[in-house]
């Protein structure tokens, strides 16, 4: 993706375009441990049935790029999981290109809180929201499997 960010290259997220961010048509600008930029251009994809769009369009944006700065942000060996996020709506938008700006407010060892800005082209603030992230260890299975990836099998071993 033109623009993108080392870290965000990192996590995949240039990959990421047939995935959800591709669904959603999701640009990642630009993502750090302290902040997190990505834009999108409304389509009908994204209306709900009254021509605005869909809150749930907004709670995804806010989750995605909260997640992406908590990632960056966690401790080393840490997995990043959303506990709660909450979208509040302030302005019915029906076309145009929208801009999310992630910050955390609060970056910790187990437990992370982000906030997201989205606006419009005329910077007017359309929805805002915060994302509530738990810093975890991976399950037992990823960590074993790390640890002996590189081990030699037998000859008809499992």
């Amino acid at each position: 993706m033109a623009g993108e960010s080392g870290a965000a290259g990192e996590l995949g997220v240039a990959g990421a375009r047939s995935g959800w961010f591709g669904q959603i048509g999701l640009d990642i600008v630009s993502a750090s441990p302290s902040e997190v930029l990505a834009e999108w251009t409304i389509g009908e994809r994204h209306l709900q049935p009254h021509g605005i769009v869909h809150g749930g369009v907004y709670a995804s944006v806010v989750e995605s790029c909260c997640s992406i700065g908590a990632v960056l942000a966690a401790p080393p060996g840490k997995q990043v999981v959303g506990v709660e996020n909450h979208t509040s709506f302030l302005r019915p938008v029906r076309g145009g290109r929208l801009r999310a700006r992630a910050t955390p407010l609060h970056a910790g060892r187990q437990a992370q809180l982000w906030e997201c800005a989205i606006s419009d082209e005329r910077e007017r603030l359309i929805a805002t929201g915060r994302l509530r992230i738990f810093c975890v260890d991976p399950p037992a299975a990823e960590r074993s499997g790390a640890e002996t990836a590189g081990a030699r099998r037998e000859p008809g071993g499992r």
